[in-house]
């Protein structure tokens, strides 16, 4: 079928999508109510958040089936995270391009093995794909550019320069576009990731609370971003869970008549 050359592994929100469109496009259908169906379709919402996995899930993640411990996985993910956040400052893109990329890392590795996709290529296939989700464009040449430098300097190997038009160069190149390929397919096309960052803004606002704070509260969302927290939790929930452990290290009373935290539907 037509819908398999784009998503041959839909999720269960994509299987929806996928009756929507079969029936937009079936051949049987007059004029008149393909224009109506046509117009229901575009309804659709594409930006669902509902990429969220247990306990259980996250502990027999792909990775661990296949051999690899807790300790030797989690430092892979900050390896991979780390190189996300410099690579977003070097490209000098927005913080939002470093924070998709991480959540996009996190899902990833949900359903793949490290053992089977190095986390230098699945991070720099992030970075790319988040520029683009978030409306800041690299060109892939100076994505490519800017992973080879960290990696060596992180690695503490002689900066070699990467001739543009070198077989090394086109090798990493083509490696990239099947690794954000395989991204698409695993996550059904729907790629839409939310950070607690705007609901600490918006929180912390309208309880009219100081920005030492609301800076407390940030930094604790940039760290939590190194840990499965996106992909477990909300990120309303998130976010205050920041705010909360931000009050508790500055010793900082927030309402408790009543619980402040109920306000935003968080328990």
């Amino acid at each position: 079928p037509l819908w398999n050359l784009f998503c041959p592994h839909p999720s269960h929100s994509c299987l929806q999508l996928r009756r929507r469109f079969f029936v937009v496009t079936s051949p049987k259908k007059s004029r008149a109510q393909l224009g109506t169906l046509t117009h229901k379709a575009a309804m659709i919402v594409t930006n669902m958040d509902n990429f969220y996995l247990t306990d259980e899930q996250i502990k027999n993640s792909p990775s661990h089936q296949e051999g690899v411990d807790e300790d030797t996985e989690f430092k892979l993910t900050v390896y991979g995270c780390e190189l996300i956040q410099e690579a977003a400052i070097l490209l000098k893109t927005s913080m939002a391009v470093a924070c998709t990329g991480q959540v996009l890392f996190h899902r990833f590795y949900a359903k793949k093995s490290m053992i089977k996709f190095n986390v230098k290529r699945v991070a720099a296939t992030c970075v790319f794909l988040a520029c683009k989700l978030e409306e800041n464009p690299r060109k892939l040449r100076d994505v490519i550019n800017v992973f080879h430098r960290s990696v060596h300097r992180r690695e503490g190997r002689p900066l070699e320069h990467l001739e543009y038009f070198s077989q090394r160069y086109e090798e990493i190149k083509q490696d990239l576009i099947r690794t954000e390929r395989h991204m698409l397919r695993e996550f059904g096309f729907c790629i839409h990731a939310e950070h607690p960052h705007k609901f600490i803004l918006n929180y912390l606002r309208m309880m009219e609370q100081p920005a030492e704070l609301m800076q407390r509260a940030w930094s604790l969302a940039n760290d939590s971003l190194r840990t499965t927290l996106c992909v477990r939790f909300k990120a309303d929930s998130v976010a205050v869970a920041c705010i909360y452990l931000a009050a508790r290290l500055l010793n900082h009373a927030l309402p408790e008549e009543p619980p402040w935290y109920e306000l935003f539907d968080v328990q």
